[in-house]
């Protein structure tokens, strides 16, 4: 048997043994009134605050007239409630009312409390095991259904970052700022001084973009993150933005820092997901800028 095949059928274990010991066999999630489809979707609007439907369609990989379904059952107990998107009159904005912020976070709750159960025969090493051991699951499955390539800077794709960029900007703010300028401006320089510029590429075109730039000899910046608005580019921010990590934490970096603006959700979906926690400025440099968060390099 090749390893290909050995793997296929690990996987295949683990699912039948993970189905039924999280409780997934049952039409009830965790004995409440909730299937897991609609568990999972209420986790899906809980994290985001806001969710547009369709965004909800290709985060679940579920299918459109049953999510339908299960946000009109989900409306009628009364934890959501739509909205017509401002752009898109024909795609609806879902988020939790009063009542489903309070019943999701007790759901949430009733799910720590039921994973605490299963793993409290572990000791403090065998659970970080645990922890890792996921976590390296949960990325190496993201780079196998990945249709993209994390490519580090070429010449061909510099007015993709500058367009992709450009783009949100004056969409969400109405103008580009004199630091946006010299950032565009000064590529090459970033670049000869150490910091770089990722992209997530299908067949030669760009899908999203990010860099990563020293601020000085133990701090580096995260800035930049753009994507493709006229393509599909599901995990592409997640796979630069996590690029530009890297490369600034293999370059020296002990401190990893973000300005953004508190509107941009799935901007700081990311960075709290990748374990950035927001810190409190007296200036935030740019005019857009009111929020700001850094991540400490582990020892």
């Amino acid at each position: 048997m090749d390893i290909r095949e050995d793997t296929i059928d690990k996987i295949r274990e683990f699912n039948r043994y993970y189905t039924v010991q999280m409780n997934f066999l049952n039409t009830n999630y965790l004995s409440t009134s909730y299937s897991v489809a609609e568990m999972r979707v209420l986790f899906e609007i809980f994290i985001n605050e806001k969710c547009i439907q369709d965004k909800i369609v290709q985060s679940l990989c579920i299918d459109k007239s049953y999510l339908s379904r299960i946000l009109k059952k989900l409306e009628m107990r009364g934890v959501i409630e739509k909205s017509k998107g401002e752009s898109d009159k024909r795609n609806w904005v879902v988020c939790l009312t009063q009542v489903g912020q309070k019943e999701v976070s007790r759901l949430v709750e009733q799910s720590k409390i039921f994973i605490s159960e299963k793993i409290a025969n572990l000791d403090a090493e065998q659970c970080d095991e645990l922890s890792k051991s996921l976590a390296l699951t949960i990325e190496l499955f993201k780079i196998a259904e990945r249709d993209f390539k994390v490519i580090p800077f070429e010449e061909q794709y510099r007015e993709s970052f500058i367009e992709f960029n450009k783009d949100w900007i004056i969409t969400y703010f109405g103008k580009i700022e004199r630091q946006d300028i010299e950032e565009f401006e000064n590529i090459d320089k970033d670049i000869k001084n150490g910091g770089m510029i990722f992209f997530a590429v299908r067949n030669k075109k760009a899908l999203a973009t990010c860099m990563a730039k020293p601020l000085d000899d133990s701090t580096w910046e995260i800035c930049k993150l753009g994507s493709n608005k006229n393509l599909p580019h599901k995990g592409a921010g997640s796979a630069v933005f996590e690029a530009c990590m890297n490369w600034a934490l293999e370059n020296g970096a002990k401190r990893l820092f973000i300005l953004s603006n508190s509107m941009l959700k799935p901007a700081l979906h990311i960075y709290r997901k990748f374990g950035f926690k927001e810190i409190k400025l007296d200036n935030y440099g740019y005019e857009r800028g009111d929020i700001a968060f850094e991540y400490i390099k582990k020892k």
